[in-house]
């Protein structure tokens, strides 16, 4: 059995103190404290995962938003040179 006691000083005295209801450390609480730490850092590792997998969905729709707009802009930018051409030429 492992109990944490607290040492204090009472009266110029040392004196150990540990409380009345202990809590067994066995092999299976063990197991199980190591489960949880093992599922949370697989919690952890997936969420980081996901979130990086996200960005890089995020930055190509981006760019392709980008060369869409860019796209557009050069087409209305020739319509509107070609418009304006014959008009000057005229």
């Amino acid at each position: 059995m492992i109990v944490i006691r607290l040492h204090i000083l009472v009266a110029g005295k040392k004196v150990s103190k540990a409380p009345k209801i202990q809590r067994l450390v066995t092999p299976l609480t063990l197991q199980r404290k190591r489960a949880r730490i093992a599922d949370k850092k697989k919690r952890i590792a997936k969420a980081k995962s996901e979130a990086a997998e996200y960005q890089k969905l995020l930055a190509s729709r981006l760019k392709e938003q980008r060369e869409r707009r860019s796209e557009s802009l050069a087409k209305r930018r020739s319509k509107l040179s070609s418009a304006t051409k014959p008009a000057a030429t005229a």
